[in-house]
């Protein structure tokens, strides 16, 4: 890795541009293709299951009607006057062959090839308990029934409803058989079956299309099939199902399928519908390729564009580079075009100017030792400056920099940040992101000293960051945390700095899980410090916590301040609550004309 940093260090500017360029544009790109690609997946599986699960629900309501239809020719028969007639009579008087159009044999042969249909039946019978039997199919002669004790038994226990029946008779029929009853006395008196062609109903299944390995599969309310064949597997996975219709992803073998159903209240059947993952992603090929296409042509363009910038902005430098080479050999007279008004435009008239300003001062150089010995003593009153201080902590800064030692190089810029911050008197007011800077410089000092002896964990509402507050209220808080809280506590702690909004006011609240206090203890932190003796670490606590509750109080007034809850063995809480103020402005005026300024 070390490797290639130091080949790409010694690349040339545009070619560096050029591939950070790229490096940026393509990932993006491709993200954005990604997310497209994905997005229009989505839709388009949502769209293909939608359509599914509607074509289904037709499907459905399809077979509802076809069962109902059937459920009304066995009404009619079973209502017929006729039929009723016939089952109510005499046995010696049922059965009675007739040449008679008007005879009851007739009329019930009539009334039965009117609601026979070859396309959707097999046959249809009518029994009588007084021994009436009737019969009506394309078949030569009558199919008998294997379980036709267990059909009689079904259409007993639905009371006059109808019932489907499937394995009682041959494999290619579905029994339909009702229950007939008296129409004055609702005494059972028959039964009328119709037999029905499950090759009807698996031609309507086999019209709906859901790709070359697509299919249909209906199931009667006992999950056993009507229609299509089932593996355990589908069948484990409808058993968990209790919605009246639904999807879910089904693995058959290497394929993926996404399973659709659909419940009849009709029936009780459920309709599944088997959708190849194939046949719903067919759509998004074409997306796919213009994806692809797409991301082609972004980074052509993103080649095309970098190497303009580049150029651009490469041209001017190589033409200053040239100059400056010139100007180290001693041509004073050398200029760069100045009628540029860009950042480069403002660099060409800075090395003309500084190439003159050289040649004015070369003819002051007698003046040098004069100088030299002004800047000494101003770097000793410096001694006394305290801006001496963090200017030699950044020359000691540059120089960890240059030794790669970058854990120094952070410390002592924490340090900078904190004394240039605490000697600055330009700025009273700053805003809560500002503030939460100086205490994450403050905790990398402490960070460094204490190790791993302390965790800080943030939680701020990203709306307040750019609230204004005064100066240096929140990292003195934490300062005492570290010092009185988890500096003498055993073990590893945790430090919690939160920032929330209450209405028309906001809260920080420090909290540590240090040695904590007493209750009397954190009362008294509030209130104005006595001067006594030998107490440096108890006195410092308690004038930082009342110097930045009075201070709070000044500006806000008595219903804000400090807040200190503690207990001790558990740690400490501390609440700066503050008012929430929307014009940063208004709250700086306020400050200044307090302390008698003018903004």
């Amino acid at each position: 890795m070390s490797a290639i940093l130091a080949k790409f260090r010694n690349f040339r500017i545009g070619t560096k541009l050029m591939i950070g360029f790229l490096a940026v544009l393509i990932p993006l790109v491709i993200a954005l293709v990604i997310i497209f690609y994905m997005y229009s997946a989505d839709v388009i599986s949502q769209k293909t299951l939608e359509q599914t699960s509607e074509t289904l629900e037709q499907f459905s309501h399809s077979l509802d009607n076809y069962m109902t239809l059937m459920v009304n020719k066995m009404e009619i028969l079973a209502d017929s006057p006729v039929i009723q007639e016939e089952l109510n009579a005499a046995p010696d008087e049922v059965n009675i062959e007739s040449a008679s159009f008007y005879s009851r044999n007739k009329q019930i042969r009539r009334i039965m090839i009117q609601a026979y249909s070859s396309v959707t039946m097999n046959d249809m019978e009518l029994y009588g308990m007084n021994g009436a039997s009737y019969y009506f199919s394309v078949w030569s002669h009558k199919r008998e029934i294997e379980k036709e004790d267990e059909l009689f038994r079904k259409a007993d226990e639905a009371r006059g409803r109808w019932v489907i029946v499937d394995g009682v008779g041959d494999e290619d029929t579905l029994q339909l058989i009702k229950l007939v009853k008296d129409l004055q006395t609702y005494t059972p008196i028959g039964y009328v079956r119709i037999g029905l062609k499950k090759e009807y109903i698996d031609k309507m299944a086999g019209s709906m299309s859901f790709g070359s390995n697509g299919s249909i599969i209906i199931l009667n309310g006992k999950r056993e099939t009507i229609s299509g064949e089932i593996d355990d597997v589908l069948m484990e996975c409808m058993q968990k199902e209790t919605s009246p219709k639904g999807s879910f992803i089904y693995q058959e073998g290497k394929e993926s399928y996404t399973a659709v159903y659909v419940h009849s209240n009709v029936t009780d059947w459920n309709t599944i519908g088997l959708i190849p993952m194939e046949y719903i992603n067919k759509d998004l090929a074409g997306i796919r390729n213009i994806s692809i296409i797409l991301i082609a042509i972004a980074v052509m363009v993103g080649i095309g564009i970098s190497m303009l910038i580049a150029h651009s902005l490469v041209s001017p430098i190589e033409d200053t580079a040239n100059a400056l080479e010139q100007f180290s050999k001693g041509d004073f007279g050398v200029r760069l075009s100045e009628d540029r008004t860009d950042e480069i435009g403002k660099m060409n008239v800075v090395f003309n100017q500084t190439i003159r300003d050289i040649r004015e001062l070369m003819q002051k150089v007698t003046q040098a030792e004069i100088l030299a010995k002004e800047m000494e003593f101003k770097t000793l009153q410096s001694q006394m400056n305290p801006h001496f201080l963090y200017n030699t902590l950044d020359a000691i800064n540059w120089m960890a920099f240059k030794k790669g030692e970058m854990e120094i190089c952070n410390l002592i810029g924490a340090i900078s940040n904190l004394m240039r911050v605490s000697i600055s008197n330009k700025q009273s007011i700053i805003t809560l992101e500002q503030e939460l800077g100086y205490v994450k410089d403050y905790l990398y000092i402490q960070h460094a000293r204490y190790k791993d002896r302390f965790e800080t964990v943030y939680d701020i509402d990203e709306t307040l960051l750019n609230q204004a507050i005064p100066k240096l209220v929140v990292q003195p808080i934490v300062e005492n945390a570290i010092i009185h809280g988890i500096e003498k506590s055993q073990g590893k702690n945790t430090l919690f700095i939160s920032a929330m909004r209450r209405g028309g006011d906001m809260n920080i609240i420090v909290r540590d899980t240090g040695a904590g206090m007493t209750e009397e203890k954190a009362k008294g932190l509030l209130k104005e410090p006595a001067a006594e003796k030998g107490s440096g670490n108890a006195s410092h606590t308690n004038l930082g916590m009342y110097a930045v509750h009075k201070r709070l109080q000044f500006l806000y007034g008595e219903d804000y301040g400090l807040m200190v809850q503690s207990k001790e063995g558990e740690g400490t809480t501390v609440i700066l609550h503050l008012p929430y103020a929307e014009d940063p402005q208004k709250l700086y005026k306020e400050y200044n004309d307090l302390l008698g300024k003018r903004v």
